[in-house]
């Protein structure tokens, strides 16, 4: 009797593991495309990421946000992850006071050609970070996320005639990871 349900057990182990492999094999094929999938969209370039801003920032008790573009002007499709560099700038695009740190999680955006992704940069009150007025910039030097910009910087990762005050001697700007679409409310780019 117990060499029977032995072989009774033995027979419906090996009936579920024949039913299960197959869906078993479906899974792990269509994971493993996916993965090979994602892996195979490179990186954005500097020279095929546009950054810009068309808005002006909104405030809260202390800090004021913008929204600042990433397109993506190349003819392939690529990805940002991560956060992008931000620092303020004076004449003639000299560096001024500490670059933005990061907050949040960073996240993965995959950008077809000429779509684009946004980054929330948040500015604080100089006033109540430094305990002054703060340096006046003149505009912002923004690097999209992971990249690393041709030396000398040209004038495709600066943002011009963005007027702010900064602590110059410590970071008074954060910026959030990159998110996917335009951060400008009802913009679309048709």
């Amino acid at each position: 009797m117990k060499l029977a349900a032995r072989r009774l057990v033995a027979g419906a182990t090996l009936a579920s593991a024949a039913l299960l492999l197959p869906g078993v094999a479906l899974i792990a094929s269509a994971l493993s495309s996916t993965l090979a999938a994602a892996a195979a969209v490179a990186r954005c370039t500097a020279a095929g990421t546009r950054v810009w801003a068309a808005v002006e920032g909104a405030g809260t008790a202390g800090t004021t946000y913008y929204e600042l573009e990433l397109s993506n002007v190349g003819t392939k499709t690529c990805t940002l992850d991560g956060w992008a560099s931000v620092w303020a700038v004076g004449t003639g695009g000299k560096q001024i006071g500490k670059p933005a740190s990061h907050q949040g999680t960073p996240n993965t955006v995959t950008l077809t050609p000429g779509a684009t992704s946004h980054v929330v940069l948040g500015v604080g009150d100089t006033g109540a970070i430094c305990g002054s007025h703060g340096v006046q910039a003149t505009g912002l030097r923004v690097v999209p996320p992971r990249q690393i910009l041709p030396s000398p910087a040209g004038e495709a990762d600066e943002i011009e005639h963005f007027s702010l005050q900064i602590c110059p001697n410590q970071s008074s700007m954060h910026v959030l990871p990159v998110h996917s679409g335009t951060g400008i409310p009802n913009y679309t780019s048709s």
